[in-house]
């Protein structure tokens, strides 16, 4: 992991020498990323005024804002951030951060021992729902992979806000709500909260890391409840 000058630095000089005398790269895998700029594209200096540091922009807005700035931008280019940038990442967060504490509210209702219904037996926008959830596990799985964190971003970003938000939750208020405790569309609706919940929180805990970890911890209750330890989505998933 450098800077896209050691494609002909650092990179370049050990990749000669260690073909030379071992016959092999001396790496793997090389992951390079573009430097950071303001604004306007200008390198940072203090004589201009124009450098972010992360330390306030942690300070102002928190760890989580930092890293979703980086995730969100593509770092093998040039980075830009400044304030105006960081104003459209904030807003994009607290939408982020709104949909996890919505599906938080409405799974303290939710009990799996009475309320988990066999997607077979769901109403056909469940199990649309669960469909597009095993989608994005195939996506998220391979851009992981392949160090593609803006794909991941922008593709949780848009499931969440618009698939999830704008539709799925709007759609469901009125049987969450309204129907009566043994409704088989309100349990329906309530199993597949929680698995958005626990797919969308594990894919998310990477990046954003302390807020993945603050809304799972909050689900389960638990000292040793860890997002960072959580395994088997993948399998559940595909069962599904």
């Amino acid at each position: 992991l450098e800077g896209s000058d050691q494609h002909r630095g650092w990179f370049h000089s050990s990749l000669l020498e260690s073909c030379g005398t071992r016959g092999r790269a001396p790496f793997d895998v090389v992951l390079t990323h573009g430097f950071v700029l303001d604004e306007q594209g200008r390198k940072m200096s203090k004589s201009l005024g124009n450098v972010t540091a992360p330390q306030d922009v942690m300070k102002n807005s928190g760890a989580d804002i930092l890293r979703m700035w980086v995730c969100a931008s593509d770092y093998a280019d040039d980075l830009r951030i400044g304030p105006e940038i960081l104003k459209t990442t904030i807003e994009t967060y607290r939408k982020l951060r709104n949909t996890i504490r919505w599906m938080l509210g409405t799974l303290a209702h939710y009990h799996p021992e009475d309320d988990r219904i066999a997607p077979d037996k769901m109403p056909e926008l469940e199990r649309l729902m669960l469909h597009r959830l095993s989608e994005l596990d195939e996506l998220v799985r391979k851009a992981y992979a392949d160090f593609d964190y803006k794909r991941i971003f922008a593709a949780l970003s848009h499931f969440m806000t618009t698939d999830l938000s704008a539709f799925y939750f709007d759609v469901r208020k009125d049987a969450l709500y309204c129907d009566p405790i043994s409704s088989l569309t309100r349990k329906s609706a309530l199993t597949v909260v929680d698995h958005l919940f626990r797919c969308t929180v594990t894919w998310l805990a990477p990046m954003l890391c302390f807020t993945a970890e603050e809304a799972w911890c909050e689900r389960h209750r638990s000292p040793e409840a860890s997002v960072h330890l959580a395994l088997g989505q993948a399998r559940e998933l595909r069962a599904l």
